[in-house]
């Protein structure tokens, strides 16, 4: 194959197809960040003026066909940039295309493109080169080599099939380091998205931004700072970062995405967040900005979520752990934040009435089961208010977790499943379905082991992070000195008594079918039409499952929970037990009109609970009687409203619980 290189450099014009196939959310996507920057670079190249015709992109998730049918001029470059949500379409679409136009130069990039790419190049023979980490000088090289008819062999970061051998080639040559981003031209600015949003008016779109590039970190899993950028930071200027944001604002984009790794961490992110504040405040948009906080999180963070939380920009701020275990951390490369630290951290969070979350990932190196169920119980202890995620750990190409040899020390168990893609489209019949690798199990946590702590995570997010046991977990806890740990292993293995609990045996049993799915390669995300179509994790499908009778739920809830006290000895009060899961009914929204709105409690329940996680403890007694009246936003029976607005922008907040209101009786 020569690529049609002597061809070009006389006829010198270059037809160029630029592919990024984003998620699709109903009919919102993201603008097409990566493809957009090379462009952006490539039309400032003198040695690319007038000599290069890019074609409109390709930026969204569609079924295979209806892509090629966008070509409508054979192409000289294709250019791919590749994630877990698109790798597959883009080989199926970069395979097409090779065998209609046999000349043209397939490049391959993004995350997901392997930075040794041997293997690669013999199961797909049709890509030509592949671009490693930052991409916008490579790219231009490239095209620069493609006019001119020279070798790839001078351009850093850039692997390569040799045109006459078929060999697999690369230079070790690496380009100068150099902290100024605003090199790469901002395609939000040089107005390249313009023509795409008005040829797409019956979209919505989201927008990545980036203010800087860089990770000090080398997590194992991540490839931030092992694999797509270096470990010093580059920043682009304070005017690029303000004029993509005010472009945004002036766009109307609802959603923006920050890419920073770190946000938070430099002197300079408050200055940013509050003009993002200042942007909506002027235009109303953007309506949320989403972004990866500081690893350590610390009082710039704390500031800075603060602000955005008084202006609506949040959607929650992160205190990430990972893992709780001491050796976990080693293995993946991390240090957390003390436990002592981080509980301090969620009190001045809490006392601000701002919506905090922590993540966890199960199947680290070195985590056992007895480890990760004791880690979760210990976050919540820590007096984790809103949200803990608990994600499966996936493997990326370029990462240490990627690394066969790192697998086999830790002896890595690793499975492939369908991809699908949380709160994305449900993938119609014609769309191609993608992969993701995740782990299954390593010499620490047995397959079997892996799938229980699966179960037990699902069940604490059930309860805990959905809400659906909040009141109730923590009253158990602080008031009878229950182990979250012992009880939620009650619920999530099933060990309540046979003839109770049909509701949560159900979603059990929902669980476990789950389980052996995924054992089977079949994906995470849960389609349920009736609550619209998009995918939902295990948990919020059982949510979604629960909230049809929410009534007969929480009865045998407090008969499994009652059960379990008296199996274990504990002293209680069952009256005192059932006025806290009264409680718990009334805080909780559902879908249809509340058959509960207000209740007069014999105890200072309501008192007790809006004080817990405070500094200052109101102890629960019964020498005052108190009446709350709740209110929640009417659903007349829409699941498909109900699961929008509590779980899909409502997840990260607080609108998972019911306002209320409180007085002595």
């Amino acid at each position: 194959m020569g690529w049609g290189l002597n061809l070009l450099a006389v006829s010198g014009n270059m037809r160029i197809y630029l592919n990024e196939y984003n998620v699709m959310m109903g009919r919102t996507t993201y603008l097409p960040l990566a493809t957009g920057l090379l462009r952006a670079f490539a039309q400032t190249d003198p040695r690319l003026k007038g000599r290069c015709t890019f074609k409109p992109f390709l930026f969204h998730i569609d079924e295979a066909e209806t892509i090629l049918a966008k070509y409508d001029e054979a192409p000289d470059v294709v250019g791919f940039s590749l994630a877990m949500w698109n790798e597959q379409l883009s080989l199926i679409v970069a395979k097409a295309i090779k065998t209609r136009y046999p000349n043209c130069l397939i490049i391959f990039g993004g995350a997901q493109a392997p930075h040794q790419p041997e293997e690669y190049f013999v199961a797909h023979p049709f890509v030509d080169l592949v671009v490693k980490g930052e991409g916008e000088e490579a790219f231009a090289d490239i095209l620069a080599a493609k006019l001119e008819g020279t070798p790839f062999d001078t351009i850093p970061g850039v692997v390569w099939r040799d045109p006459k051998t078929g060999a697999c080639r690369q230079t070790e040559s690496k380009r100068p380091f150099d902290r100024e981003l605003d090199q790469y031209p901002s395609p939000y600015l040089t107005g390249l998205y313009d023509e795409l949003m008005s040829t797409h008016s019956d979209m919505g779109f989201q927008a990545i931004v980036e203010t800087n590039r860089g990770c000090p970190f080398q997590c194992a899993f991540c490839y931030w700072g092992k694999g797509g950028l270096s470990r010093k930071y580059r920043y682009h200027t304070m005017e690029r970062v303000q004029g993509e944001i005010e472009w945004c604002g002036k766009k109307g984009i609802r959603y923006v995405f920050n890419a920073d790794s770190n946000f938070g961490m430099h002197k300079r992110d408050m200055e940013i967040a509050q003009f993002i504040v200042a942007t909506k405040k002027k235009y109303g948009f953007p309506e949320k900005f989403r972004t990866c906080y500081g690893k350590n999180t610390d009082e710039k963070i704390f500031a800075i979520g603060k602000l955005f939380h008084a202006h609506g920009l949040e959607k929650g701020i992160t205190l990430s752990r990972q893992s709780n275990e001491p050796l976990v951390q080693k293995n993946i490369r991390r240090e957390n934040i003390h436990l002592e630290t981080y509980r301090q951290l969620q009190t001045q969070f809490n006392e601000e009435k701002i919506p905090v979350y922590s993540e966890m990932i199960l199947g680290l190196p070195g985590e056992t089961f007895e480890s990760w169920t004791r880690g979760v119980a210990e976050l919540l202890v820590s007096g984790l208010k809103n949200q803990l995620f608990i994600y499966i750990l996936q493997v990326y190409p370029n990462t240490e977790l990627g690394d066969p040899a790192y697998q086999k020390e830790f002896g890595l168990v690793l499975m492939d499943l369908n991809l699908n893609e949380i709160h994305g489209s449900v993938r119609p019949k014609g769309w191609t379905h993608e992969k993701e690798t995740i782990v299954i199990g390593s010499a620490a946590m047995t397959t079997p082991e892996w799938g229980e702590a699966l179960v037990f995570s699902w069940m604490t997010m059930l309860l805990h992070s959905l809400k659906a046991g909040f009141y109730l977990l923590f009253y158990l806890s602080d008031r009878l000195k229950v182990n979250y740990r012992d009880f939620l292993l009650y619920l999530s293995q099933g060990a309540f008594p046979a003839d109770q609990g049909a509701l949560l045996r159900a979603e059990l049993a929902f669980f476990h079918d789950k389980l052996a799915a995924l054992l089977r390669g079949e994906g995470r995300g849960c389609s349920m039409p009736e609550a619209g179509e998009l995918y939902w994790d295990v948990e919020e499908a059982a949510l979604l499952h629960l909230c049809r009778d929410f009534e007969t739920f929480y009865d045998q809830m407090l008969e499994i929970t009652l059960s379990y006290l008296k199996e274990r000895g504990i002293d209680h009060d069952p009256d005192e037990v059932e006025e806290v899961v009264t409680y718990q009914r009334l805080k909780i929204p559902t879908p249809s009109t509340p058959l509960l709105l207000q209740w007069t409690f014999r105890r200072n329940i309501p008192e007790y609970f809006e004080a817990m996680f405070k500094e200052e403890r109101i102890p629960l007694h019964g020498e005052k009687a108190q009446r709350m009246e709740v209110s929640q936003e009417e659903f007349e029976d829409d699941l498909k409203a109900f699961a929008r607005a509590t779980i899909l922008f409502g997840r990260k907040s607080d609108v998972l619980i019911r306002p209320s209101e409180w007085a002595d009786a």
